[in-house]
């Protein structure tokens, strides 16, 4: 049982601690750079009043343009 909780914890800190590889499906806005090349970059989820209230755009949000 020791061994068990063991491999758990070490797995459980090597994921936690591993930076990410793959998508989270984090919030993205296009961006264009010079040069007209695109870019995604990640956004703040913008706060908004139930799904069909108005939203507050905030800094480096999402629904902000």
């Amino acid at each position: 049982m020791k061994l068990s909780a063991l491999i758990a914890l070490a797995a459980a800190t090597v994921t936690l601690a591993s930076p990410t590889a793959v998508s989270l499906e984090r919030s993205m806005k296009v961006t264009r750079e010079a040069g007209n090349a695109i870019a995604l970059a990640p956004c703040v989820e913008c706060p908004c009043e139930g799904f069909t209230g108005k939203c507050t755009c905030v800094p480096n949000g999402c629904c902000c343009t």
